[in-house]
């Protein structure tokens, strides 16, 4: 087997980490959903079309993406067309914003081109980076999207505040930067790093792991979503904070994910059969906290650690996808996990806020219902004991 240079790893994990910062780009516009739903006389809902409507077509680009990989065309240029549709969709409304319509279609391009890096960003690793350095960068690969989401927020939040919410989409340069960082460091012909080179050759064989990933994977995102959609509201609706300090909660949770991600190939090898359960179980007790909690301290400490469980369960599924199909197949087996994998984001406010309706008489919140359900999906992912008989059947 090729032994890749040292100078090739380290230019080549920069290169796809910097493409890994594009998935929460579509979230950038949300600190002016306010004022957008004010200059175009939209309710709540309609305005949060802006991020609902990008979360489809990642999952049309997880397919899309699963397909092209598996064919002849080249993983760079597939991956900087990614990127240029973030970059297209991010600068056409600093241009043309006078259409609610058209904004929702830039929208939906950023979505696309930010469910495209996600899924190259792992088969970027899978086939450019040597099996030893696979996992630790499947994990770093979550502390650099939260940190692609502080700068797309926060950043997108500091530039609408200078002026009009169109300069929020200035925050789109960043996206730019990105791409000069991909043109400059990913490998247009990467190097050999893989022992069975002749499985190139393999048919795409997707086998039953790739969807254990996928239908655990749902219910992480399921869960996730449950704090992006409901916790600013939680905690000024129970009068624990004012609005400024409710959007703090979010910005506490990509913390909670960037400086969890800094550590999940360490927390994969330590805990190699346990990590998925592990997460759902950290879900669980973080919303218990900050259901039953009633203090924005414990909100802000229960944020901090769904965070950090998000960046547990998606560093570790693409690496469990990775080892348990041939080389061949995992660009199309990573394309079927983010397509499923995203619905559970989309569908996230349908199932949990009626289970919270029914039982609400009880003293409980969207909070402690989701704490309770993470539980319950911990406790039976340990007892199906899926990730160990992964790991055992792919060292095999």
């Amino acid at each position: 087997m090729d032994t890749p240079s040292k100078a090739y790893v380290s230019k080549t994990r920069i290169g796809v980490l910097a493409v890994s910062t594009m998935g929460m780009a579509a979230l950038a516009i949300t600190p002016s959903y306010a004022a957008i739903a004010k200059n175009f006389a939209l309710s709540n809902t309609s305005v949060q079309m802006l991020t609902s409507l990008p979360n489809l077509f990642m999952m049309l680009a997880g397919l899309i993406i699963g397909k092209l990989t598996a064919s002849k065309i080249n993983l760079k240029t597939l991956t900087i067309s990614a990127i240029i549709l973030v970059v297209i969709g991010g600068f056409l409304p600093l241009a043309f914003h006078t259409s609610f319509a058209f904004l929702l279609l830039c929208s939906c391009l950023v979505g696309l081109g930010q469910g495209a890096c996600t899924n190259l960003s792992q088969v970027l690793i899978s086939q450019m980076l040597p099996e030893k350095e696979r996992q630790s960068t499947m994990g770093l690969t979550t502390t650099f999207t939260n940190i692609g989401g502080i700068i797309f927020i926060m950043g997108g939040g500091q530039l609408a505040a200078t002026n009009t919410w169109v300069n929020n989409y200035w925050i789109y340069i960043f996206s730019l930067l990105v791409l000069i960082v991909t043109l400059a460091l990913v490998p247009f012909h990467p190097e050999a790093v893989n022992q069975d080179d002749g499985s190139s050759n393999e048919k795409i064989q997707l086998n039953k792991y790739v969807f254990y990933c996928a239908f655990w994977g749902f219910f992480v995102m399921l869960l996730n979503n449950v704090l992006n959609n409901n916790i600013s509201l939680f905690v000024v609706q129970e009068k624990l904070g004012a609005t400024s300090q409710a959007a703090l909660t979010s910005t506490i949770s990509l913390i909670g994910g960037m400086l969890c991600g800094l550590i999940v190939g360490v927390i994969g090898k330590k805990f190699k059969y346990t990590s998925i359960s592990m997460s759902f179980i950290i879900y669980g007790l973080s919303y218990l906290l900050v259901g039953f909690g009633h203090s924005l301290l414990l909100a802000f400490i229960g944020s901090f650690f769904v965070g950090a469980a998000m960046s547990i369960a998606m560093g570790q599924f693409p690496y469990l996808i990775s080892i348990s199909v041939g080389k061949s197949s995992v660009s199309m087996a990573l394309g079927v996990y983010v397509a499923i994998y995203s619905v559970g984001g989309v569908v996230s406010p349908f199932i949990i806020n009626p289970l919270t309706s029914v039982v609400e008489n009880m003293g409980l919140n969207v909070f402690s219902v989701s704490g309770i359900i993470a539980l319950i999906l911990g406790v039976a992912c340990i007892l199906l004991n899926f990730q160990k008989k992964l790991v055992q059947d792919a060292l095999n």
